[in-house]
């Protein structure tokens, strides 16, 4: 049966139960497209034949690629929950996320069943065989870390049980003074035991109590005046202390919470949580992973926190995240079983001002800056990307961006931003005032700054740009395009290596969010959430319109301020408030006595002289 043909479909959809269940959609080839989640399967499905305001880009191509429906039907939504997980991991759907799980995440287990525990690193899901876990940590420096601090301090074994069996004489770390070498040597077991007790207390973030018992034994080995004990146990408080120093108390609510930071770009996301135990800000885990434009945000967190809680060993009570995942409630009593306990997931309005909302916030924050790092790291890749996409003849180390703004078509200026390395360079950013151009010419602006521009290129500062980016269509292109060969002959400048592009917004609802139009090429490129490289024209068109903005609110904040700075009575400060309250001597104009007095704070007799001091003007 092709599901493509419409007579077929309507068999397929009417068949279907009005149960919970998963189902998986196929192409003609076999490919998997997409596993989703139903708690009422009839509903679910048939809504990706019909109207309805699910704006996913790949829902409108559904009839043209989707050849077969495999129906998966669950006892409740929570199964279907778990099924489709497994699914979606097992058979990497195209248009489902695919989160970097348990199985990229060191951990650390000890066998505390083995006389002679040792602490390893591993990797998976957590196993039932009589170790315990910890974990799992995004860093493998974080693990060396550890491993490093206990054979310092503690002394552990490090070898396998096989070559702990088999050893008949003490390896290198017994003569470092790591190891003890339990496999050949008289070892005090129980004090080798209470090494390993400590450890766990270390591992589980439990510094004061640690500390307390290893300040009892220092002074225990010292008043039975076993010196060298003593100061052994004197650098381990030292290091203790060291380790516990960072530690914030962020809350004075001791219940084990997470929250979850959210931050979309594109086809880009972060994700990032925050654990808190015992009140102290203990760890977080973050990651950048490639998310289809098709998929929602809330379908997003409601994988990541099912894979995420999936290899914790150890639950939260408390999970605060941004916005409500998709099938929150089936998704909580899964965790709760997990755990053994009730776990909530609280989402919705959160006080800024308490610790949660706090909390949530800086969580928030880390995932912005995480994903502006990740970007930085990759901006390299993406020039070399956008060179490639547009046919330039090296990779773009210096880009150009131009917008023209005017007020009402008076006040024409134009912004010049720069972008070195695809960065900003916010000391080489220019504004132009046009002088001789008429209003509302963006054309002639255009010319007009750009051939002021060219004549400075041997200036220091003013190097030539590799690409231009202008914003507008293919009439700005047109005209940029002309200038430029002009001021080349007029300068006798070389402009071989100098590129022009445009960069356009749709204009229809069904057409592409941005455009650009190359020099040449009949046809503009679609910019879409996958074109990173192309992205970074877009960054350097909002970069314009930002520079652009600020300098028109400058420009405006001076006029109106030398305007209003005659009225009798009228000082600096309440100028300020008057601009911040309306922005525009026009607006104070319309604006009724009480409503000036308001924003200006002063008597509504001064609000009426400076409405008739303004109309007489």
């Amino acid at each position: 049966m092709d599901l493509r043909d419409p007579a077929a479909r309507e068999i397929l959809l009417a068949s279907l139960p009005h149960a919970p269940g998963v189902y998986v959609m196929r192409n003609v080839a076999g490919q998997v497209l997409y596993v989703g989640k139903a708690l009422d399967l009839f509903s679910r499905v048939h809504s990706y034949f019909r109207a309805s305001g699910d704006t996913r880009h790949f829902i409108s191509r559904l009839p043209d690629e989707l050849a077969d429906l495999e129906i998966w039907v669950t006892q409740s939504e929570r199964e279907a929950l778990l099924l489709e997980n497994n699914l979606i991991k097992e058979l990497k759907p195209r248009y489902n996320v695919r989160l970097r799980d348990d199985k990229s995440y060191l951990m650390i287990r000890v066998h505390l069943s083995h006389p002679w525990p040792r602490f390893e690193t591993a990797r998976g899901l957590p196993r039932e065989d009589g170790a315990r876990w910890f974990g799992p940590y995004h860093a493998a420096s974080a693990v060396r870390f550890f491993l490093s601090f206990i054979g310092r301090y503690f002394r552990f074994r490090t070898c396998s049980d096989a070559v702990f069996a088999s050893r008949k004489k003490p390896c290198l770390q017994y003569h470092m003074g790591r190891c003890e070498a339990p496999c050949c040597r008289e070892v005090d077991a129980v004090a080798y035991r209470r090494r390993v007790e400590k450890a766990l207390l270390y591992l589980e973030g439990s510094f004061e109590r640690l500390i307390r018992d290893v300040r009892k034994e220092m002074k225990q080995a010292a008043a039975d005046l076993e010196f060298e004990k003593a100061a052994g146990l004197r650098d381990l408080l030292f290091a203790l202390e060291k380790c516990a120093q960072p530690q914030r108390v962020v809350t004075s609510d001791l219940t084990p919470v997470d929250a979850v930071g959210f931050v979309r770009e594109g086809e880009r996301l972060s994700l990032v949580v925050l654990e808190v135990r015992a009140g102290q800000l203990a760890a977080h885990r973050q990651l950048v992973v490639d998310a289809p434009a098709e998929l929602y945000d809330q379908e997003i967190l409601s994988s990541f926190l099912f894979q995420h809680y999936a290899a914790r060993t150890e639950l939260p009570e408390r999970v605060f995240v941004p916005f409500a995942p998709d099938a929150a409630g089936p998704l909580a009593a899964q965790l709760s079983e997990s755990a053994g306990r009730p776990v909530a997931l609280v989402s919705g309005p959160v006080d800024a001002d308490s610790p949660e909302g706090r909390l949530l916030h800086l969580a928030g924050v880390n995932a912005r800056h995480r994903l502006t790092l990740q970007a930085e790291l990759e901006v390299d890749a993406d020039l070399g990307r956008l060179a490639s996409r547009l046919h330039l003849p090296g990779i773009p180390r210096r880009m150009e961006c131009y917008d023209v703004s005017h007020t009402q078509g008076r006040d024409t200026a134009a912004s010049m931003v720069v972008f070195v390395d695809g960065r900003p360079a916010p000391r080489s950013y220019r504004q132009f005032h046009v002088r001789d151009v008429s209003p509302g010419d963006d054309y002639g602006a255009l010319r007009e700054v750009l051939a002021r521009r060219l004549a400075r290129a041997g200036e220091a500062g003013w190097e030539l740009p590799d690409l231009l980016v202008i914003d507008g269509g293919r009439g700005q292109l047109r005209a940029v395009t002309g200038i430029l060969d002009q001021a080349a002959a007029s300068a006798g400048l070389s402009l071989e290596r100098l590129r022009v592009v445009s960069l356009a917004k749709r204009h229809d609802a069904d057409g592409p969010p941005e455009r650009v139009f190359l020099s040449g090429q009949k046809d503009p490129i679609p910019i879409t959430p996958a074109h990173r490289e192309l992205g970074l024209l877009v960054r350097m068109r909002d970069e314009a319109h930002r520079f652009a903005n600020r300098a028109r609110v400058k420009r405006q904040e001076k006029v109106f301020s030398s305007k209003l700075s005659e009225v009798p009575g009228l000082g600096e400060k309440r100028v300020t408030a008057l601009l911040r309250a309306f922005g525009s001597v026009e607006r104070v104009r319309a604006a009724t006595p009480g409503e000036l007095a308001k924003a200006g704070r002063f008597s509504v007799d001064l609000a009426r002289k400076i409405l008739e001091f303004l109309n007489c003007v």
